[in-house]
């Protein structure tokens, strides 16, 4: 176990490394390219993009990897139960999306809010493909798909800043990174088999609801600051200045996420066979906790060459709030 466990983490960690450095090197490319109303505008619809992720996958990632590592051979029937169950209400949930984007005053934030849908609905079902392998350990396959998706992105968004595109323009460049994903880890399904599923679509949509209401609201806790910047009117470049600061932050506060997921699969067949978890677990949250110290004195001492080197000197205001929210990476 021990040993799976390490190769689980090492994969999870090297790809949230590169996804996370692809979306920091994106928002330095946004940044240059639009200034801090255009890193505004680009916050607040990569964020609301993330949510509509969580909401359109319904929980099935979790239920796909605990399921999957309980019955492996019927991976392939899970997995096309959990999509049918995904596409039925996408039907709905997708133009409502659309109506709610549309019914934003802002120009610039209506279009990117629309560029960023397909995006949306093209990594949910990376998501959920990647959730079936890793119900086999297999973490590296959704680490290949979600590198070559960023690897796309980050290269068009390079190209947008160069020719100076709207901000709009980077819903399409991790539209086009996503849907390229999608074809590469689609075509590793065959490796699932061919088993029927153990669970019907109203069985996995009961499952995955109480995990995509878990999902959501700390999503919508983590960015209630960012629709809040803008539902009270905030200067879109303050809230740029404020996105500049968060993003940097989240990026390392996912660390406790790699080593949670890394451990599920496993875990999951440990209780199933009667074991107790809590023993790794508290080992986990007390590494992830020095990591968090560790990193946080680093972002205090290095915000400001780090912002200014990054983003630049028209940044400067958003260093002290990369101080003071450095401050929660320990939590």
């Amino acid at each position: 176990m021990i040993t799976r466990v390490l190769r689980n983490a090492a994969w999870l960690g090297l790809g949230e490394a590169g996804v996370k450095s692809g979306l920091l090197l994106a928002a330095i490319l946004v940044a240059h390219a639009s200034g801090p109303s255009g890193m505004g505008t680009f916050t607040v619809a990569y964020s609301a993009a993330l949510i509509a992720v969580l909401i359109g996958a319904l929980g099935q990632q979790e239920v796909l990897i605990r399921e999957v590592a309980r019955s492996p051979g019927a991976a392939h029937g899970l997995l096309g139960a959990s999509r049918l169950v995904q596409i039925r209400s996408a039907r709905w949930l997708l133009p409502i999306a659309a109506v709610g984007a549309l019914l934003v005053p802002e120009g610039s934030l209506r279009f990117t809010l629309l560029a960023f849908l397909p995006y949306a609905m093209l990594r949910t079902a990376t998501v959920t493909y990647g959730a079936a392998f890793k119900g086999f350990d297999r973490m590296d396959v959704e680490t290949r798909a979600r590198g070559l998706e960023t690897a796309v992105a980050v290269t068009a968004i390079g190209v947008i800043a160069i020719l100076r595109w709207p901000v709009w323009t980077t819903g399409a460049a991790f539209s086009i990174g996503a849907g390229l994903g999608l074809i590469w880890i689609r075509r590793r399904e065959g490796e699932l088999g061919s088993g029927m599923s153990t669970l019907g679509p109203s069985s996995l949509l009961s499952e995955g609801l109480p995990f995509m209401a878990l999902a959501v609201v700390s999503q919508l806790i983590a960015n209630a600051d960012r629709f809040l910047l803008e539902l009270l009117g905030v200067a879109r470049a303050e809230i740029g200045y404020w996105g500049t600061a968060g993003i940097i932050v989240w990026a390392m506060a996912a660390l406790p996420q790699l080593v949670s997921v890394a451990l599920y699969p496993s875990f999951s067949r440990r209780a199933e066979a009667g074991g107790s978890p809590q023993r790794a677990g508290l080992l986990a949250g007390l590494g992830g906790a020095v990591c968090g110290l560790v990193c946080a004195g680093g972002l205090w001492i290095l915000a400001d060459p780090l912002v200014r080197l990054a983003f630049g000197a028209d940044f400067a205001p958003a260093v002290p709030l990369l101080q003071r929210l450095s401050l929660a990476l320990p939590g």
